[in-house]
């Protein structure tokens, strides 16, 4: 299991997240932005899936997540 903050995940507080893969992490992350942070759940949502913001995040995402340290 590893955590992660939203704010480490691209958003804007430090709600943190644990999660067993980083597809849950993802999965977390947007139901997390959908209860707080709305306009910019929205934002992500009218990204197409081969938009460069997105693939950029995601490349990032995967980056921070193959590096977090596992929760003990």
């Amino acid at each position: 299991m590893k955590t992660m903050t939203c704010r480490q995940m691209g958003g804007m507080c430090d709600h943190s997240m644990t999660a067993n893969t980083p597809e849950e992490m993802i999965k977390l992350g947007m139901a997390h932005l959908e209860d707080a942070h709305l306009d910019m759940a929205n934002t992500i949502k009218s990204l197409g899936e081969d938009s460069p913001e997105l693939i950029s995040w995601n490349k990032k995402f995967m980056t921070d997540w193959s590096e977090l340290p596992n929760n003990e």
